[in-house]
């Protein structure tokens, strides 16, 4: 690892903690056993089970924008994986282990790998950004930066669809073409890209867009409803309006470029901050955070020992 990643990586970390510590000397940790006290199971197996329907989902998304024919089985492990590289390693460092374990797993150079994720990431933003205006739109007057919500989903939701269009890709194309110094490295960069073009125009003759963009708003609704399940199971009475804003608001915070376990701090404010921006005003909001964020890692950690039986599964019967 690079000695200026290391710097950064570890700055995140000490920041994080910190920020951790600042946050566990405000909670009263009577809140965490009063919050666990009125534990529904019924919900919480609600929301496991609407999560895995949201990753099942993501998984046929997966295989849909694959060009090389791999199995839905293979694209459940990766999904898996890149649900726990993403939650666990800090910043971009989850994409780029997903692109290159997709390089060494599958039939893609590291660019296709990339190409995947980053439909698939624009995909994920263009049904959040969508479904977090409705809910902006339609949740009380009230609401904490209602009108700043709508503006920033409505300009999300729209540019995250205008990089679909195929003029965004020759434009692309065009500015790469025009880098002063055509050397060897812009012009194989070019080359691939080229191909990667012609992948996109064969999936857009085959609609698979279209599908794939679908696929994404039923994936993110689901991934609401889990929320309100889970947010239901700890006693947080939110309509489905107001769970879609709280999570609308706490992935508007992923901006700040500390996540992960690096961020596990920060994400336990943002997780609180969101609750009180849809409404939740209660003392225990901090403690709730962070119940929250371990509570979904927990899910992680499921959704990947799924994985892991399916694959012994799998090797057994062949």
């Amino acid at each position: 690892m690079d000695l200026k990643v290391k710097k950064r990586l570890l700055l995140a970390i000490l920041f994080s903690v910190c920020f951790m510590v600042v946050l566990l000397m405000k909670v009263d940790w009577r809140h965490f056993s009063l919050i666990a006290g009125r534990l529904e199971k019924k919900y919480i197996l609600s929301s496991i089970f609407m999560f895995f329907f949201a990753n099942f989902i993501r998984t046929l998304r997966f295989h849909k924008l694959d060009h090389t024919g791999n199995k839905i089985l293979h694209w459940w492990n990766i999904n898996a994986l890149y649900n726990i590289v993403t939650a666990t390693l800090p910043g971009g460092a989850g994409e780029a282990a997903t692109a290159y374990i997709l390089k060494r797993t599958s039939m893609f150079n590291i660019l296709g790998a990339f190409r995947i994720l980053l439909l698939s990431r624009l995909q994920d933003l263009f049904a959040l950004a969508f479904l977090f205006f409705i809910s902006a739109f339609f949740i009380s007057r009230g609401a904490l930066y209602r009108e700043t919500a709508i503006w920033i989903s409505g300009i999300l939701s729209l540019m995250s669809l205008i990089a679909f269009l195929p003029p965004s890709e020759k434009f692309v194309l065009k500015l790469l073409k025009k880098l002063p110094g055509q050397n060897k490295l812009v012009l194989r960069l070019y080359e691939k890209l080229s191909e990667l073009v012609i992948i996109s125009e064969e999936q857009r003759s085959r609609k698979s867009y279209s599908i794939t963009l679908f696929q994404s708003l039923v994936m993110m609704t689901a991934g609401i409803i889990s929320i309100h399940l889970l947010l239901k199971s700890f006693g947080v009475d939110f309509t489905y309006i107001q769970s879609a804003y709280c999570y609308g608001v706490y992935m508007i915070f992923q901006v700040v470029p500390v996540q992960g376990i690096a961020g596990i701090g920060t994400k336990a404010a943002w997780w609180a901050l969101a609750l009180n921006t849809a409404g939740y005003r209660a003392a225990d909001a901090i403690a709730l955070g962070f119940i929250l964020y371990g509570t979904l890692y927990v899910f992680i950690a499921v959704l990947g020992l799924s994985a892991l039986l399916a694959r012994f599964i799998n090797r057994k019967s062949s």
